[in-house]
This record gives C-alpha cells, sequence and structure tokens, in this order.
C-alpha cells in the first residue's frame, strides 16, 4: 500500500506538471491574439496582459514541477514541500484564469480539467501529509536512482500519452470554423509525447532487472 501511494502521488504531480505546461503554452495563443481565435474568446482582450502573466507563471511553474516530481522520485529532502509549493502557485494560476475565462465567455474548458486535476492532486498531497500515513510513506528517505525507474517511469508514459492524445482530447474546446487549432502546435506535441513515452518506457524496462537481481540476491 505505502508503495502503491508513492507511485499513485508522483503520477499525479507529473500529470499536473504535464497538464500545467500543456495549459500555459496553449494559452499563449489567446494571451496575445484573442482577437483572431472568433467571438468567443474575443471577449478576453481586456484582458490579455493577465493571460500573458499567466502563461509565464504556468510555464515557469510547470518546468518547476516537472524538477520536484524528479526529485520527489529520488526521495529528496525537502522535495515534498516543493511539490506542495507548486500545486499552490498552479491551482492559483488556474484559478484566476477560470475566473476570467467563466465570467467573460461563460465556458471554462479547457482549464477547467487543469484546475480540477491540480486540486485533486493537492487534497492528495495534503492527505499524505497526515502524520499517520507520512511516517510510512518515506518520500524524504531517499531512495536509489533504481528505486525511482518504476513511478518515474509510468508518470513520464502517462504524461507522453497525455500529451500525444491533446488533439483529441483537445478539439472539442479548440474548434474554430471547423478547424481544430490544437494541430497549430502538432509537430512539437507529437515530438515531445514521443519522447516522454520513449524515456518512460526506457525507466520501466530497466527497472525490471534490477527488481529481478534484487529478487535474486535476497533469495540467494
Amino acid at each position: 500500500m505505502n508503495k502503491f501511494l508513492r507511485i499513485l502521488a508522483i503520477v499525479l504531480l507529473a500529470v499536473t506538471a504535464a497538464f500545467t505546461l500543456l495549459g500555459g503554452v496553449g494559452t499563449t495563443c489567446v494571451a496575445f491574439n484573442a482577437e483572431n481565435f472568433g467571438e468567443s474568446m474575443a471577449k478576453l482582450v481586456p484582458v490579455k496582459p493577465i493571460f500573458q502573466i499567466l502563461v509565464v507563471i504556468s510555464i515557469a511553474a510547470a518546468l518547476f514541477g516537472a524538477y520536484t516530481t524528479f526529485r520527489l522520485a529520488r526521495g529528496k529532502r525537502g522535495a515534498f514541500t516543493w511539490a506542495l509549493i507548486f500545486l499552490g502557485v498552479g491551482a492559483a494560476a488556474s484559478a484566476v484564469q477560470f475566473y476570467y475565462s467563466l465570467t467573460l465567455r461563460g465556458s471554462t474548458a479547457p482549464n477547467n480539467i487543469r484546475l480540477y486535476t491540480t486540486l485533486l492532486t493537492l487534497v492528495v498531497f495534503l492527505l499524505l501529509r497526515l502524520p499517520r500515513i507520512w511516517q510510512k510513506i518515506g518520500f524524504d528517505h531517499g531512495h536509489k536512482t533504481g528505486g525511482m525507474g518504476q513511478p518515474a517511469g509510468l508518470a513520464l508514459m502517462v504524461c507522453g500519452l497525455l500529451t500525444l492524445a491533446m488533439p483529441v482530447w483537445g478539439a472539442p474546446t479548440h474548434m474554430i470554423d471547423g478547424v481544430n487549432t490544437v494541430n497549430v502546435l502538432l509537430l512539437p506535441l507529437m515530438g515531445l509525447g514521443l519522447a516522454l513515452c520513449a524515456g518512460g518506457l526506457l525507466l520501466l524496462l530497466g527497472a525490471a532487472p534490477r527488481r529481478a537481481e534484487k529478487n535474486w540476491l535476497v533469495e540467494g
């Protein structure tokens, strides 16, 4: 159960970082050219400076979140606190964007997915910090590189699949005049998604022999 909770936390954190990055990059179109993306998005023109700031904050937070995920998988001391900071900043930025999207254009998609995912991850991390659970999880105890293979690999695979599928799940909120505007970033998304999947697969394949070797040494 303790191992499952560690893996769950790492995967959730990685997914949240991925949504934060995709959200930040995806908002650049509206933040700088809202008037060119239909009547609905044009309503956000008055708050373009705010959205531009949110883009910078979101991308910076996502990079910080990705590095924090790596540190958390390694069991680095203080990484859990870093994760809470990332989740707090990410939730705040997403909430501000949610508010303006809701009040000005009456729709919060797809940022609502990012906000709900961030809040879910934040709640899970706060629950893990409860004394009885925290003592058993051992996030700050440190792990050898081999110990991070499975959770880190799973996290990268999930993020890669989400990135590859973005033209599909992002389409309903990015159709303008019958054109899926997500495809503007199709090549970078496909490249990043494939790289994440490949990295995750390599970590998972590398973790299996190490677990087998460890079991062999214990049995021997």
